[in-house]
């Protein structure tokens, strides 16, 4: 049988690779504030969704709930835009994804209270957030493995860490954002509708991020070719199934030890150990900034020392300094602590955790072969996030043994172990897979 032709691939650039790596940026830029702003801004706005006389562990579990309904939605992203990544390619996949989240933002922000439709307005949050999740899983599966693909070797921890740095990003606007309406907003203004302006800018963006994406090139012959083959997710869980265990453990751990800094903390300080919100957007601001300067410190760290060496010593890292932060902070809280004191506990727990998330990424999509790239790499991040996910069950349960805010300390533990256990038996990656070759500008002239 003849093999079906391929058009000639697209010349990628030089320019066209900076302009995809901003994607990539962007795409977590605007992936984490749509996915964080319920954890970020309900601790502050959650009396406009439920009555007044639940106790601060049922507020606890209702914020986190809507929070968690959201990440395990992107597992199933991540089958649908993964497998689609990986067979038509990147471009069509973010744009596809892009207008699904951007939508869904919108319609959160429009939202009406308990008062208007009791709990049916939690019902209808929860379900915008499990439509959301679904299409922000195509920002993994899409314009991330599209920015390193087209990046060179040497420079590929670079753009990971400018990738990585979107996330932190993006919880520095948010909370700005925040701690500026709770300033200036009346107490019941922010409640009615100050706490909407968040997710009216995330729709912006959104727009945005759309209007960027017109002008990324991508080299879509491979995909094209893969048309008439085999299903990519069927390759990953074939072929490629015990690669794929690996990751999904390592990213599970990850996630173990991450969520409780990154979804949980604002939640543990105001509505369990009764600090103000304005604390809390302080702490995220405070260490947004760290973690931004951290996370390109630690990509150009693994770029040179290997990514697997980096990624040992961090999952060490998160099991005793992270947990005993949470240890200590718990402590003080209970104690009456000053707010400073309880601020700078914070901010170490905070920045810890997302540190090394540029080299993950590159890490992450180094380990797969490009057949499979999108797939596995959007499918072991994300299915990664599912057993994570559900930590306001874990959290709960573990309260019936030991006090509610130092039940992050066992999670913290048991997700650090396990990356590091994950990341011993895995390869090294740094020059393993090799990008999609970009060019500079005066060649294509020649």
């Amino acid at each position: 049988m003849t093999p079906p032709e391929v058009p000639p691939s697209t010349v990628i650039t030089e320019a066209d690779e900076r302009r995809s790596a901003r994607g990539g940026a962007f795409s977590m830029f605007v992936d984490s504030f749509d996915v964080y702003l319920p954890a970020l801004v309900l601790p502050a706005a959650m009396a406009y969704f439920m009555p007044a006389n639940l106790s601060p562990t049922i507020r606890a579990t209702f914020t986190t709930l809507l929070f968690t309904v959201g990440l395990l939605a992107r597992p199933i992203g991540s089958v649908i835009f993964g497998n689609l990544s990986d067979r038509i390619g990147r471009k069509p996949v973010t744009m596809i994804s892009g207008w699904g989240f951007t939508i869904v933002t919108l319609l959160i922000g429009l939202l009406p209270g308990f008062a208007a439709w009791n709990y049916g307005a939690i019902a209808v949050f929860a379900a915008l957030r499990l439509i959301g999740g679904i299409f922000l899983a195509g920002g993994y599966a899409a314009p991330m493995p599209l920015a390193l693909e087209q990046a060179k070797p040497a420079r590929r921890g670079r753009v990971g860490g400018l990738i990585g740095v979107g996330a932190p990003g993006s919880f520095l606007v948010i909370n700005l954002l925040l701690l500026g309406l709770l300033d200036v907003l009346p107490h019941g203004g922010f409640l009615s509708w100050g706490w909407r302006i968040p997710f009216f800018l995330g729709f912006v963006l959104g727009l945005v991020y759309l209007w960027h994406y017109r002008g990324v090139k991508e080299d879509d012959s491979v995909f094209r070719q893969r048309r008439t083959g085999r299903q990519p997710v069927a390759e990953l869980f074939t072929t490629h199934r015990a690669l794929f265990f690996s990751v999904f453990l390592f990213t599970c751990g990850y996630w173990f030890a991450t969520q409780m800094s990154v979804s949980f903390l604002p939640t543990l300080l105001v509505q369990v150990l009764d600090q103000s919100p304005r604390l809390s957007s302080t702490v995220e601001i405070i260490s947004s900034v760290l973690t931004i300067v951290l996370i390109m410190v630690l990509a150009a760290v693994g770029q040179r020392i290997g990514r697997r060496a980096l990624l040992m010593r961090w999952a060490l890292v998160l099991t005793f300094v992270v947990g005993g932060a949470f240890a200590v902070l718990a402590v003080a809280g209970r104690a009456g602590a000053p707010a400073w004191l309880i601020g700078l506990i914070a901010v170490v727990a905070k920045v810890l955790p997302s540190a090394p998330l540029g080299v993950i990424l590159v890490y992450l999509n180094e380990r797969f072969p490009a057949s499979v790239r999108a797939s596995g790499y959007g499918i072991g991040y994300m299915f990664g996030l599912i057993l994570p996910g559900l930590y306001t069950f874990w959290l709960l349960a573990l309260s019936s043994i030991m006090p509610y805010e130092f039940t992050p300390i066992a999670l913290i533990v048991f997700g650090g172990l396990l990356m590091f256990e994950a990341v011993r038996r895995g390869p090294e990656t740094n020059g393993v897979a090799d990008p999609v070759p970009a060019v500079s500008e005066r060649e294509v002239a020649r």
